[in-house]
C-alpha cells in the first residue's frame, strides 16, 4: 500500500480510528494496533471527501508573515528589541508597536511563556468586564494551550480560552469571549444561540471571517 506523503500514521491501543487534518497540510491518523493495510485503505477511502474538504479550507487560509524580530500582538506586528535595561520586565509600546526586554522573546519557549502570562492577565480582565456589561455569570476562567479550539464552556460554567487569542485583534478576542459567555446560557450552537449572539455582538461574522482567514497564524 502506498500512503500519501502528507499522512502521519500512528498505531495505538485505541478502539476507534481518528483522523485530523491540520493547518500544515498534514493528515494525522491514529488507528488501532489491530488495523490491517486493508483497514487503513478503507478508512482513507471513507474519509476522502472529509479530508479533501479540510485540506481545501487550510489551503485557502492566509498567513501573516512576520519578520525575524517581529511578534504578533492584538492583531498587529510589534518589533522586538533586546534591551538589557529591562531585566525583569517586558516593555510594550502600543503607540510605536515595539517590545523591549532582556528576555529573548524570539526563543519559542520564552515567547510562549510570555504570551501565556499576558493572555492570562488581559483575558481574565476582559472576560470579567464583558460578563458584567452583558449580565452573564460564569464560574472560573482557564487559559489553555489548546490546539483545536479557541475556547470552551463547560456545563459548570467554567470557561477556557486559548492563550493564542492574545495575538488576535481586539474585536476577535471580544467575539470569542462573548461566544463562550453565551454558552453559559445556551450550551449548543442552535439557531437560538446565533440569534442571541447577533444581538450581543452584531459584527460577529467579521470576527469569524478573520479567524477563518488568519487563524493559522496565531
Amino acid at each position: 500500500m502506498v500512503l500519501p506523503d502528507n499522512l502521519i500514521l500512528v498505531q495505538k491501543d485505541v478502539k476507534h480510528a481518528r483522523i485530523r487534518v491540520s493547518e500544515d497540510g498534514k493528515i494525522r491518523a491514529i488507528i488501532p494496533e489491530t488495523f490491517s493495510e486493508d483497514d487503513i485503505t478503507a478508512l482513507l477511502k471513507k474519509k476522502k471527501s472529509w479530508i479533501e474538504k479540510h485540506l481545501r479550507f487550510f489551503n485557502g487560509m492566509s498567513k501573516i508573515i512576520l519578520q525575524r524580530n517581529e511578534l504578533l500582538l492584538f492583531g498587529n506586528r510589534y518589533s522586538y528589541f533586546y534591551d538589557s535595561t529591562y531585566e525583569h520586565k517586558v516593555l510594550v509600546d502600543h503607540e510605536h508597536k515595539t517590545i523591549n526586554s532582556r528576555r529573548n522573546l524570539l526563543e519559542a519557549k520564552t515567547q510562549q511563556a510570555w504570551y501565556t502570562n499576558l493572555a492570562r492577565k488581559y483575558l481574565t480582565k476582559r472576560t470579567s468586564e464583558l460578563a458584567g456589561n452583558l449580565h452573564f455569570e460564569y464560574n472560573k476562567l482557564y487559559i489553555r494551550n489548546q490546539r483545536t479550539k479557541w475556547g470552551n464552556c463547560s456545563k459548570e460554567k467554567n470557561i477556557s480560552l486559548n492563550w493564542r487569542l492574545i495575538k488576535a485583534p481586539l474585536f476577535v478576542i471580544d467575539y470569542l469571549i462573548i461566544h463562550e459567555l453565551l454558552h453559559t446560557v445556551v450550551m449548543n450552537h442552535s439557531q437560538k444561540f446565533w440569534t442571541m449572539l447577533k444581538s450581543y455582538y452584531p459584527d460577529y461574522k467579521d470576527a469569524i471571517s478573520w479567524l477563518d482567514k488568519f487563524g493559522n497564524s496565531l
